[in-house]
């Protein structure tokens, strides 16, 4: 084989993009808090951007019409007539009062002046009076025990994981435990390991969840005994009595932690886990649950009964305790919901008709700094400094270019919602109708995937809530035959379910078929998997073998 450099031509097709458009699809697809520290970012790199600290007469007008309101938010647009009056329908004017820094010392200095020798004394002992509000040290607790505000919280839109190693942080295990892990092979950082390894392996619902295929191969290639075991306890190939030391107990330090029930295989164990930590829960509820859970599940209660040689009665007096139990205890502290929520849209009526204010805010504050720009006109700056000066300024236009892209795009897709979806701002999230973002980018004139980055994180403030953009793009369900069938959108659906649901005998729950057949009535046609599907995914809802209420 003849190796060398030879010198040859190929034709390719091939598409670049510029550096500005990579910058303006970089700003498009980030939410409100991204863009926030983009700009930050930015002005440290560049001193030809800055932000305008003093507020401009059009964004002091919006501010004072936004307190009138009793809006915080500063959004564009001017409010109407009728939302610039007060509660009497009276004209109110906010008098903003003007002054300098050497102003409010003066006041500062008369104060001190007219202060009393009690009034130090006081300050002296806890910085403050609650009348003079300027010498109250904020960084201070408050004295009272009952104050909430003085109390230390956690985050909490941290992950189940995340919480759930907060816990093995704090967990110390006994110096027994210890040695006899030790005697095992696990020192403690190992032992910690292990529930590490468990806590990744829980779904949203605080379950032990075994590993995919890939990852079981990769767990085989390590051979790591006490992970092998682990996933062969969690896939029920051996019971968790016959598992090792470190293991059984590994699972049994992640089934202690908060919320109980948390670290379990399946719903039984979850529901003994929780049974079991409660002091006054019926041992009758806690020995079916052992026994006799299959037969609780098919609601077979006159069966139990005769098992267990106890009167029907009673064994539905001791199921109705299991309302008590959580069925999907990794709910309670998974911060994959709670998440915080910037609105950079707001769709308001005014005169019958549904207007869209985007919150240009951060924009409109961006501006050129005018003195090293200025420097440009200098005939003395010197070759380098005028390439740098001309570089970043044409960096910062190119960034306010993109921003206002940004708010540009967001708003007319916003519009276009508006109006292909007018039934929703009109009567609310179960009249949204199937929509696909094709349909909005044709409407727009832009390409799919540009509708698809200024949808996602972004969140617009409507009459019924505040509502991701990607929110409004749902899926439907056709009803009828092929060639005349129409389409009912899946918000309408799942709100028919959970109506149905919730409208049932608590004691004789319907099963999804019933659900199926009540919906049919009402002209939804759906089949019975399609009611589970709702039913499980988007309502966490369980079946009706287990919310029957005794």
């Amino acid at each position: 084989m003849e190796m060398g450099m030879n010198l040859g031509q190929s034709q390719r097709l091939e598409q670049t993009l510029s550096p500005q458009l990579l910058q303006s699809v970089n700003i498009l697809q980030k939410n409100a808090l991204e863009l926030e520290t983009a700009i930050k970012e930015e002005m440290e790199a560049n001193p030809l951007l800055e932000l305008d600290e003093t507020m401009p007469e059009e964004i002091m007008g919006e501010a004072a019409q936004a307190d009138k309101s009793g809006m915080a938010d500063e959004f564009d647009g001017p409010l109407s007539s009728d939302e610039s009056k007060g509660d009497n329908g009276s004209e109110q004017e906010m008098d903003f009062g003007s002054g300098t820094l050497y102003d409010s010392a003066d006041t500062d200095y008369d104060i001190l002046d007219n202060t009393s020798d009690s009034d130090w004394v006081k300050r002296l002992e806890d910085g403050s009076n609650d009348v003079d509000a300027p010498f109250k040290d904020l960084n201070s607790g408050s004295q009272d025990p009952n104050d909430a505000w003085d109390r230390p919280q956690k985050d909490r839109d941290g992950s189940l994981q995340d919480k759930l190693r907060d816990q093995l942080d704090e967990w110390s295990g006994n110096p027994l435990l210890l040695r006899q892990l030790a005697d095992e092979g696990c020192d403690e950082l190992r032992f910690r390991d292990l529930v590490c390894y468990l806590i990744d392996s829980l779904d949203e619902n605080g379950f032990l969840q075994g590993a995919d295929e890939i990852a079981m191969a990769k767990v085989l290639a390590d051979n790591d005994r006490f992970i092998v075991e682990i996933e062969r306890v969690i896939r029920g190939e051996i019971p968790l009595e016959a598992a090792s030391l470190p293991v059984a107990e590994a699972i049994h330090v992640l089934q202690s932690f908060k919320p109980r029930g948390i670290g379990a295989r399946n719903l039984q164990e979850s529901f003994l886990i929780q049974a079991m930590s409660i002091d006054d829960f019926p041992p009758l509820a806690i020995q079916i649950l052992k026994e006799h859970f299959e037969d609780l599940e098919a609601l077979h209660y006159g069966k139990i009964a005769k098992d267990m040689g106890v009167a029907t009665d009673e064994v539905q007096q001791a199921v109705s305790s299991l309302s008590r139990l959580a069925p999907h205890p990794g709910l309670q502290i998974s911060g994959s919901n709670v998440h915080v929520k910037v609105v950079d849209l707001r769709v308001i009526e005014k005169r019958g008709h549904f207007e869209v204010e985007c919150k240009r805010s951060a924009l409109k504050r961006l501006r050129i700094n005018k003195m090293y720009a200025g420097m440009l006109d200098n005939k003395n700056l010197s070759k380098s400094d005028r390439e740098y000066f001309q570089q970043h300024l044409t960096r910062a236009k190119d960034f306010i270019k993109a921003v206002d892209n940004r708010f540009t795009t967001m708003e007319k897709v916003m519009r276009a919602i508006v109006e292909l979806q007018p039934e929703f701002f009109k009567k609310g999230k179960a009249f949204l109708k199937p929509m696909i973002l094709q349909d909005v980018a044709t409407m727009v004139e832009r390409d799919l995937s540009t509708v698809s980055r200024v949808t996602n994180g972004k969140y617009v403030d409507t009459p019924f809530g505040i509502f991701e953009l990607k929110d409004f793009f749902t899926s439907g369900v056709k009803q009828g035959a092929a060639e005349s069938a129409q389409v009912v959108g899946s918000a309408q659906v799942v709100d028919a379910i959970k109506q149905v649901i919730d409208a049932e005998d608590k004691k004789k729950p319907l099963s999804d078929q019933a659900i199926a057949d009540l919906l049919s009535e009402r002209g939804i046609q759906v089949a019975r998997r399609t009611v589970t599907k709702y039913r499980e995914g988007e309502l966490k809802i369980l079946p009706a073998r287990l919310r029957k209420i005794c």
